[in-house]
């Protein structure tokens, strides 16, 4: 029976990774011994060796001196090579073989890749392909089942890929086009806008001028004056007969022409200008019925706030 020590150098040497690395046959053949000191020791690379071109050879290679001098016996060697081409079968993808399938789609279609990528959202390949003279979602499904089953064929003949795996890869094909094809894109949310357009206050302009307009030009002074004495904007439009629901319709119109004006220049969306509407009408009812507190001038000529 070979000691612990050379076991342990055994797996280290190849790269033996855990159980669910190589399965409960590959382990077996260390025997009893195989506790989890030996299962721990080692390092998972033999599922990456058996990936690579050629490589599946060098660890037959290096198996084979390893029972040449009796350091494991050939019924060890099988399982080991056994249970690391099974793992790494496992780990061929699509994406390692098959081109991009998109690209492929934007061939397909006529269109560049970014044109393409720019009409997905919100619709599907297969749909785009049907509203595109002279071709077919059918037509599509084809074009890329031909280009990835050429693709398959390629890595075969250069021993990228074994025959099981390339069956795998083909059975698999199928259904991985047509969800590619159906796919929905989701559509993408629309960019808050940035700097000066993303400011709400940006959009209301100097609203004490405009109401002072509105007004009827009434000073600055004057208007200071009534605002200290606790009134609200609102309230003062009601005491000179022009109302507050005319100055904040005064306020609305000047700030919705800015958005307008942005929306014209492209700075806005249509949503992004509808939603800056209703922030300005907050913003414009809350500045109107806004009442600071009263302010008293004492004999010295000083302001104080009365409680």
């Amino acid at each position: 029976m070979k000691s612990m020590r050379q076991k342990l150098m055994l797996a280290a040497a190849l790269g033996v990774g855990s159980v669910g690395l190589f399965g409960a046959a590959a382990l077996g053949a260390f025997g009893s011994e195989a506790s989890s000191t030996v299962v721990s020791a080692v390092a998972p690379a033999a599922t990456a060796v058996m990936g690579e071109e050629n490589t599946g050879d060098r660890l037959k290679q290096l198996l084979d001196g390893l029972v040449s001098k009796g350091v494991i016996t050939q019924q060890q060697e099988d399982a080991i090579l056994a249970a690391a081409k099974d793992a790494a079968a496992k780990h061929v993808r699509h994406a390692k073989i098959v081109r991009d399938l998109l690209g492929e789609s934007a061939k397909y279609l006529g269109l560049a890749h970014k044109d393409l990528v720019a009409k997905l959202p919100g619709t599907s390949l297969g749909t785009i392909a049907d509203n595109t003279p002279n071709k077919s979602k059918a037509g599509l499904v084809a074009a890329l089942s031909t280009a990835a089953n050429e693709d398959i064929t390629k890595a075969l003949a250069e021993k990228k890929i074994t025959d099981d795996q390339a069956k795998k890869l083909r059975d698999g094909l199928a259904a991985e086009i047509s969800k590619l094809v159906d796919r929905t894109w989701p559509t993408k949310p629309a960019v808050e806008p940035r700097g000066a357009v993303s400011n709400v206050k940006a959009f209301l302009g100097d609203m004490l001028q405009t109401a002072r307009d509105y007004l009827g030009g009434v000073s600055m002074q004057d208007l200071t004056t009534a605002l200290r004495s606790g009134k609200s904007l609102g309230e003062i439009a009601n005491e000179k007969g022009k109302g507050r629901d005319g100055l904040v319709a005064a306020l609305t119109v000047s700030a919705n022409t800015r958005i307008d004006n942005a929306v014209a220049d492209k700075k806005l969306t249509a949503d992004q200008a509808a939603t800056l509407k209703t922030k300005v009408a907050t913003e414009i009812a809350t500045f109107v019925d806004r009442k600071h507190p009263a302010k008293a001038t004492t004999s010295n000529g000083t302001t104080t706030k009365t409680p």
